[in-house]
C-alpha cells in the first residue's frame, strides 16, 4: 500500500517522520524499516546492493507493505 502526503509547507526529517508515523500508527503495529530523503539522496539502510533503490529493496525482503511519501521523504513500514 501506497499514502502520498503532500503538506504545503517544506519540513524536516524528523517532522517528515512524525507524520509518518502517525499515519502508518493507523494501519495497526508499525515497524519503521527504511527511508529515503529523495532531495539529497540520503536514506536508510545505507546499502549500495541490488539496484538503485537498495533501501526499497531491504524493506521489502523484510515484510515492508507500507510505503509513506512526505513531501521528500519517503518511508517504508512493516504492519
Amino acid at each position: 500500500m501506497k499514502v502520498d502526503v503532500k503538506l504545503d509547507f517544506d519540513v524536516e526529517f524528523e517532522k517528515a517522520l512524525d507524520v509518518a508515523k502517525s499515519i502508518a500508527s493507523n494501519f495497526g503495529d508499525a515497524m519503521l524499516l527504511s527511508w529515503r530523503d529523495l532531495k539529497t539522496g540520503k536514506k536508510y539502510p545505507n546499502v549500495d546492493c541490488c539496484g538503485e533503490d537498495s533501501w526499497e529493496i531491504y524493506a521489502i525482503n523484510r515484510g515492508g507493505n507500507l510505503k509513506i511519501n512526505v513531501n521528500e521523504y519517503s518511508f517504508i513500514f512493516r504492519v
